[in-house]
């Protein structure tokens, strides 16, 4: 299936970029260039033994070339760079030898800059699973359910956002509305990101005031992943 699928929000493999064998390359040319810092492939069928090299570019020059594990975690694999790189080209190389699938499916993607507000959301964040269940009950009490599918879900509570920092939470907020995907990092720093990063939908409430004239805003959003 085509690569152009990629550009589709929807995370299901039937909009897929498939390629057949176990090994492909996925180029991304941009009209400027612009600072990439994280590659991402989500909702993929990748084994744990797959690999991928990710080379950046810049007017024909390298500015990054890494070749590392995917160790894909639920199906998707994360890889934060230490700083953010300008590149104009984006080439990453998937090789998966031991796929039994014989293809490799990466239906969502995200490739581009990191952006992390100077303070940490609050502690009083929850994570979750929504949960599609068909449930089927026995005249006896006996139950059957058919699980259709699992959502990972995350209600985040920011009390310490900057007021200089609230215009990038609109052009957030403005994105998401247009049903877009948004990719959430909770720790960029630790060595599996993919193990906690979430790539979906965000909603997000109103932006508050609650400290006076202290530099402190609050913002409450949920994302739920894109399936």
């Amino acid at each position: 299936m085509p690569v152009g699928n990629l550009a589709s929000p929807q995370g299901n493999a039937a909009y897929a970029w498939r390629v057949p064998g176990t090994s492909s390359t996925l180029t991304l040319g941009l009209s400027q260039a612009h600072p990439v810092r994280v590659v991402s492939f989500h909702r993929t069928n990748l084994t744990a033994a797959a690999s991928w090299r990710i080379v950046l570019s810049n007017g024909g020059a390298v500015v990054h070339d890494q070749t590392a594990a995917m160790a894909p975690s639920r199906g998707q694999a994360v890889c934060v760079l230490p700083a953010a790189r300008m590149a104009d080209t984006v080439a990453v190389t998937i090789t998966d030898g031991g796929n039994p699938d014989g293809y490799l499916s990466v239906p969502l993607s995200y490739v581009g800059p990191l952006w992390q507000p100077l303070r940490n959301f609050s502690t009083d964040s929850t994570s979750g699973v929504n949960l599609g269940i068909d449930e089927v009950t026995a005249l006896s009490g006996a139950e059957f359910p058919q699980t259709r599918w699992i959502q990972r879900k995350l209600s985040i509570a920011h009390q310490s956002y900057g007021a200089a920092e609230t215009v990038i939470l609109d052009e957030i907020q403005s994105v998401a509305a247009r049903g877009e995907n948004i990719l959430f990092v909770p720790d960029p720093s630790v060595p599996t990101p993919q193990d906690e990063a979430l790539f979906g939908r965000l909603s997000g409430g109103d932006i508050g005031n609650p400290f006076g004239s202290a530099d402190r805003r609050s913002w409450t959003f949920t994302m739920t992943e894109r399936l």
